[in-house]
């Protein structure tokens, strides 16, 4: 293992680890759509892996762009805005819908930038989805 010291509180560990499982959920899940995805067109998985993994070094970098944003409460639209995203997000709900893919992630993930974008975040930010995660009653959830 990897041992890391998160501070003295004994349920900090605990928390962090439900929320890298998170993480991990989504990443691997995600992941499996674009493989059901690409694999409707006969591609197999172990092709389109390592091109997975080279773009999740990109999405990466998001998250350190998006982090002091989230501590700061201010979600500039410099890279992509949401109203982009949900664009973007429309495509690939079309694309699996053709290819018979089940559409449950991708359907979840634009109801939530659905969400933010009618809060006002729409010219905002990707990392402006944390608003309605922390707060689901004042976005309608």
């Amino acid at each position: 293992g990897d041992p890391l010291h998160l501070g003295t509180d004994p349920g900090l560990a605990s928390l962090y680890d439900a929320a890298l499982l998170g993480v991990m959920w989504s990443t691997m899940t995600g992941w499996l759509h674009g493989t059901a995805l690409v694999g409707a067109e006969r591609t197999p998985a172990t092709a389109f892996t390592p091109v997975a993994i080279r773009w999740l070094s990109a999405v990466a970098g998001f998250l350190t762009t998006y982090a002091p944003q989230v501590d700061a409460g201010r979600y500039p639209g410099d890279d992509a805005t949401v109203d982009v995203q949900i664009a973007a997000i429309d495509h690939l709900i079309h694309a699996a819908a053709a290819r018979g893919i089940d559409n449950a992630l991708p359907e979840l993930l634009k109801a939530a930038m659905e969400k933010v974008a009618a809060a006002g975040h729409g010219q905002d930010s990707y990392a402006s989805l944390i608003e309605v995660l922390r707060n689901p009653a004042d976005s309608g959830a």
